[in-house]
């Protein structure tokens, strides 16, 4: 129960501070060749991480700039290119709404990239919330309710499997990029 309003309470905050937030039109065709920057919320979830790292070697590949926002004693599993450019965070970047603390949102506030991408698969306000925080014109993300005010590009994911969720997720990046597999 005090997990529900914890979790209410922290939704309250963060449409509040959304609410002035209006995404402008897009046009995605070629948003992947023109962007260099990018902000990556790696998953959470242990199995989705491990194969969301599918999507930073993707990056790596075209020569795209990523800094990555993990806990900290995940960075270690990051592919070496990216270690150090990861933002990490512990427990006590956590505030008690479960939601990015101050220091952590004001650094996050202060960052400007081309795209903003959240790689969890499941809700997760923190995520949610950090990657709208960095400043970036396109904010990508896995649909899940409410998903609108965090995302202007939103990915459909219907499957369980993490690794085929990463996959169609590259199939789409490839897509907007012009690219085949």
């Amino acid at each position: 129960m005090f997990d529900f309003l914890k979790n209410k309470i922290a939704e309250i905050i963060v449409d509040k501070q959304l609410k002035e937030q209006h995404f402008e039109p897009h046009t995605f065709t070629d948003f992947f060749s023109k962007a260099f920057t990018f902000f990556i919320a790696m998953p959470e979830d242990d199995r989705d991480f491990t194969y969301s790292l599918t999507v930073l070697n993707f990056l790596a590949d075209y020569k795209k700039s990523a800094m990555v926002m993990t806990k900290d004693f995940k960075v270690s599993l990051l592919p070496q290119k990216y270690r150090g450019r990861a933002i990490e965070y512990s427990d006590r970047d956590i505030s008690k709404w479960k939601l990015p603390s101050k220091r952590l949102a004001d650094k996050l506030s202060e960052m400007q990239f081309n795209v903003s991408i959240d790689l969890n698969r499941k809700e997760n306000l923190f995520y949610r919330y950090s990657s709208n925080l960095v400043q970036a014109p396109l904010k990508i993300g896995f649909a899940k309710p409410d998903a609108d005010k965090f995302y202007n590009l939103q990915i459909i994911n219907e499957e369980d499997n993490p690794e085929i969720s990463y996959e169609n997720f590259l199939n789409c990046l490839r897509m907007f990029a012009g690219l085949t597999q």
